[in-house]
């Protein structure tokens, strides 16, 4: 699979995608400041968990982690540093959550991972995936950059969809890390098809990537 290819490319560089918990844990904090939120308690689902950079400060807030990503040598650098009793570290298709029951998450946090997926399709399945594992009343947060309006980064998106995959220049250079941008009106179909509701949202600065810029998004079904 060409997403677990690409990422367990990046966890054999050590100086790739680097763990870095401080960093994680402001990270996870002004997530939930920002959409006005402080969870704790129950069962959290963390979606791409990579080396465990935001794993061990959600396990200080929640009675179980469940952390899932695509590639097992991401997991295995987040297990070694990740050592607390209450994370259960699990390995995913990349397609769906397989392996995470449904109903079982109270929160789930979701952080720069959906900006990697190589589709449109597979960001959407993953959002239909947040509401199936979300128990009643479970809320979920989640950051993605959001294409800009209009035709010129619709058409810079199609350009850059055709030339991607041409290009062979190492794992940051493939589809499976480089992404694809929905625009908010696809997001929010993709919402309302998920089954998937509102509850706060936050616009972040551009984001890193031409045309976008970072959407943060409380969720509840």
């Amino acid at each position: 699979m060409k997403m677990r290819a690409t990422w367990d490319a990046l966890a054999a560089d050590p100086d790739a995608y680097v763990g870095d918990p401080g960093r994680g844990r402001s990270e996870l904090q002004g997530l939930f400041e920002r959409l006005g939120a402080d969870p704790r308690g129950g069962t959290c689902v963390e979606v791409g968990c990579g080396p465990g950079r935001m794993t061990a400060a959600l396990a200080e807030r929640f009675n179980r982690v469940v952390a899932v990503d695509v590639s097992p040598a991401m997991v295995e650098r987040a297990r070694a540093s990740v050592p607390d009793a209450n994370v259960d570290f699990r390995v995913v298709s990349g397609e769906r959550l397989d392996g995470v029951e449904s109903g079982v998450a109270d929160a789930l946090v979701c952080y720069l991972v959906l900006q990697h997926l190589p589709s449109r399709a597979a960001v959407l399945a993953y959002i239909a995936e947040f509401a199936r594992v979300l128990a009643a009343g479970g809320e979920a947060f989640v950051q993605l950059p959001v294409l800009d309006e209009g035709p010129r980064p619709r058409a810079w998106r199609a350009l850059r969809s055709a030339v991607v995959p041409l290009t062979s220049l190492g794992p940051t250079r493939r589809r499976e890390f480089r992404g694809y941008r929905l625009t908010r009106d696809e997001l929010d179909e993709g919402l309302d098809r998920a089954g998937l509701r509102v509850l706060a949202t936050d616009v972040g600065p551009d984001a890193p990537y031409r045309f976008s810029r970072d959407l943060f998004l409380r969720l509840t079904r």
